[in-house]
């Protein structure tokens, strides 16, 4: 019996999706809120506290890539 028609299996790679909530504290020096708020979603700014909480997990299944 000749094995022509089977198709051969890719190997595949596990990875994980993680889900996080961050919750920080940013402190921006400016002359008004409108100039801080637009440093801030530009630049960002100095990160004083930062909680992260795993909210949760997914695997992921992906082919390798043929070399």
């Amino acid at each position: 019996m000749t094995k022509d028609n089977v198709t051969k299996i890719k190997k595949t790679k596990s990875t994980q999706c993680f889900s996080y909530e961050v919750v920080m504290m940013v402190h921006i020096i400016a002359e008004d809120e409108a100039t801080a708020k637009l440093h801030l979603d530009e630049k960002g700014g100095i990160v004083t506290k930062r909680e992260v909480k795993l909210l949760n997990t997914a695997t992921l299944y992906g082919e390798e890539k043929d070399k």
